[in-house]
């Protein structure tokens, strides 16, 4: 009999971790870390019912209290030691730290899977924070300090060494099945999916006879993927759907990134200088932001190696795909303006990292011609919780006189998890991924009885 648990996730808004298991083997999907402002320590009084499925598929809920960064090493490290199976694998989602962000403390005799392209964002990520490190240590000029450098030098080779030893799958082509994954008696196949961040997955899983289809964080609403038509095709007879539930508590509808590109390319227009503070790891986004620039003819340019390399990897990977996906930035070494720059105008896009460099430069712009375009979540500017957590996006827009939000949910909408629930039919749902007072039933299902319902 297949089992489920959902350590955490199940009523808080990331920190995703959900164990899969049979008699002999078992898989967890995501190792989460709690994201700031998003924890629930409430207890759970639901109960899932699986109608027909009842006797073979059974869930746990389990609280999502809120943890300290300190304390996820020995939850972790706990998960494994309990309910110990001969086949035992990790399985992530996609590259978002309330999703892999504990994947450090994972057992080294564990195999942890994620797509070739995740993994590659990600250690690009690490490989470039070990670099930064290994400068400081440089600069050190105190033995205290050079030992504090020295040490997370090492943690940094730890986690670099861990990554190039994940296991990977690549992204099927067109028409291509993709290839189902055996841990022990279960089988894992993943499906691309679009979110708000490079080559994220849904699974399906497969044990003792019945079928769990896990949606991982998507949306329906941006440049690529095909959605209903994938889960025309794939996710059918499907006893238990995991699905997240970000959006359930929220009326708006998502635009799409061609309308966020067409806003920016309105706005781009009407100011010389403009900075977009954006994702390095959403290639939508940053296409998006590349097509605005082409037809308000501005050139665009990057102040990070990281965005750099990021807009490098979709290129290879993509570029030659879809014209959409070949960047071509440049990047900015300056302090502040080169009479190119003052004399042409630019569209600089940026991460939150980025801030001294958008200070300088900003500096030495007019005023009334320079735009920042806010292309991230509202919450970490307008919540309390989020901005103690993450200073630096109110302390970007506060740079500038001059500041417009042009961005879309990298999560489904209501209408999109009505419509992807409808399709698929499951027998049974849990929903994730969610506000602790976020229901399924909200949704007014058609063709779901109220016994399938979480």
């Amino acid at each position: 009999m297949v089992k489920i648990k959902v350590h955490r996730g199940l009523n808080q808004i990331g920190g995703c971790i959900t164990e899969i298991w049979t008699d002999t083997s078992r898989v967890f999907i995501d190792m989460g870390q709690n994201l700031p402002g998003n924890c629930s320590a409430s207890e759970s009084k639901d109960k899932t019912r699986f109608g027909s499925a009842e006797r073979s598929l059974q869930s746990t809920i389990v609280n999502a209290e809120p943890t300290l960064p300190e304390e996820d090493d020995e939850m972790v490290k706990n998960l494994f030691v309990q309910n110990k199976k001969e086949h035992e694998a990790v399985f992530y989602t996609h590259g978002h730290e309330d999703h892999i962000g504990l994947f450090m403390y994972v057992p080294d005799n564990v195999p942890q899977y994620m797509s070739d392209g995740t993994r590659e964002i990600i250690l690009t990520k690490y490989e470039l924070i070990a670099e930064s490190h290994k400068k400081s240590l440089k600069k050190a000029d105190i033995e205290l300090t050079k030992e504090y450098y020295e040490e997370i030098i090492n943690e940094d080779k730890r986690l670099i060494d861990k990554l190039k030893n994940f296991k990977t799958w690549e992204r099927p082509g067109k028409r291509q099945k993709p290839q189902a994954i055996h841990i022990g008696d279960i089988s894992i196949t993943p499906f691309y999916c679009n979110h708000s961040i490079f080559d994220a997955s849904m699974f399906l899983i497969e044990a003792d006879g019945k079928r769990i289809w896990h949606t991982g964080d998507f949306r329906n609403h941006g440049f690529s993927g095909n959605l209903f038509a994938m889960l025309k095709a794939y996710a059918a007879n499907i006893d238990t759907l995991i699905i997240e539930g970000t959006m359930l508590n929220q009326d708006k509808v998502n635009i799409t990134e061609e309308e966020v590109s067409d806003k920016m390319a309105h706005v781009m227009k009407a100011f010389k200088y403009v900075f977009v503070l954006c994702s390095a790891t959403d290639i939508d986004r940053l296409a998006a932001v590349q097509r605005a620039c082409e037809f308000s003819e501005k050139n665009l340019y990057v102040c990070s190696e990281f965005m750099l390399k990021t807009m490098a990897i979709f290129t290879r990977r993509m570029g030659q795909k879809r014209k959409l996906f070949h960047f071509e930035p440049t990047l900015y070494r300056g302090k502040t303006a080169s009479a190119t720059l003052k004399k042409d105008g630019f569209v600089m896009a940026l991460g939150a990292s980025a801030y001294h460099k958008a200070k300088q430069l900003r500096d030495s712009l007019d005023p009334s011609e320079t735009l920042l375009i806010y292309s991230n979540w509202d919450g970490y500017y307008k919540i309390p919780e989020q901005v103690e957590h993450n200073k630096s996006y109110k302390a970007f827009r506060d740079l500038f006189p001059n500041v417009v939000d042009i961005h879309t949910s990298g999560h489904a909408d209501r209408a999109t998890l009505k419509q992807v629930i409808e399709t698929i039919k499951p027998k049974g749902i849990i929903g994730i991924h969610k506000d602790k007072d976020a229901t399924i039933e909200s949704l007014n299902l058609v063709g779901i009885s109220s016994n399938q319902k979480k």
